[in-house]
């Protein structure tokens, strides 16, 4: 097997979204724009990690709503407890160590919000939420989602570490979410020291994110809150150079046109003129 290296380090850029909720976007990276971000990381569009944050009592932070079309998310919360609720009439409760995977598809309307209670009380939040494309035959597919409680992807063990597997296979355990990209997803803490290894198609994209921590991955080291864009090959091999808490990705790149404009992905500018009028005129439904 040929080990990956590192193809390009790309560092987050740190922002806010929603109601002043922090975060640093790590897809697209910094100095990354439009078609070669897409083009790199192929099949994700975006990838937000939020927080670590303690929200002070009486706050409103959290994402209001707001539409989609054309991808899924997948939003993982690591700390906090958040409560979704959408225009086709699903919510849900998203706790810690669970996810949620929503299929905009033709348009949704959708809020992301802290539970009222911890709005009230304050508490801390940390999550990651990833956006994968739909194939130009899916976009026009019934919205709606899927709760990923953290019973059904639990952490397993592995030596020097844990493993929780939300998409795909990796260490032999393979996670619950489906999406019709082929995608493989996973939250991999490790100890200083200890080493992982996962053999991925040759032909997919491949990525390493630390959240915390660092990692070395061949002769390169990679810290908190950067992409490791991995090169060709089909083995992922890493060490922990300190305690680490990291996401990996892999997918097979779609290679289809990109149409982009805020929160909607689409394949012809037409389409994205028509996803905002469509919005504009509540053809993806209301949020009281």
């Amino acid at each position: 097997m040929t080990t990956r290296t590192v193809s390009a380090l790309i560092p987050g850029q740190p922002t806010q979204d929603g109601n002043r909720v922090p975060l640093t976007r790590l897809v697209p990276g910094r100095g990354q724009h439009g078609s070669e971000a897409f083009r790199a990381m192929d099949p994700f569009l975006l990838m937000d990690h939020f927080g670590p944050m303690v929200l002070p009592p009486g706050t409103d932070a959290g994402f209001p709503p707001h539409p989609h079309r054309g991808f899924q998310t997948l939003t993982y919360l690591i700390q906090g407890a958040f409560r979704h609720r959408d225009s086709t009439g699903g919510s849900g409760l998203l706790r810690p160590g669970g996810a949620q995977l929503m299929n905009a598809g033709a348009g949704i309307v959708h809020e992301e919000m802290p539970v009222p209670e911890q709005l009230e009380t304050g508490g801390p939040i940390e999550g990651v939420q990833l956006w994968i494309n739909l194939p130009k035959a899916h976009k026009g597919s019934a919205p709606g989602y899927t709760d990923l409680q953290p019973e059904a992807m639990p952490w397993t063990p592995l030596p020097g570490g844990r493993i929780r597997v939300l998409a795909g296979t990796w260490a032999g355990v393979t996670g619950p979410a489906v999406t019709p990209a082929k995608v493989a997803y996973a939250h991999l803490e490790l100890e200083a020291g200890a080493a992982f290894e996962q053999a991925v198609p040759a032909a997919w994209t491949a990525a390493v994110v630390p959240l915390r921590g660092s990692v070395r991955i061949g002769s390169q080291e990679v810290a908190a809150d950067t992409v490791a864009l991995l090169g060709a090959g089909d083995l992922l091999a890493l060490e922990a150079t300190s305690p680490a808490s990291l996401m990996l990705l892999a997918g097979e790149p779609l290679r289809e046109p990109i149409a982009h404009y805020g929160p909607f992905v689409m394949n012809t500018p037409a389409e994205i003129e028509q996803a905002i009028r469509d919005y504009q005129q509540g053809r993806m439904g209301h949020l009281e």
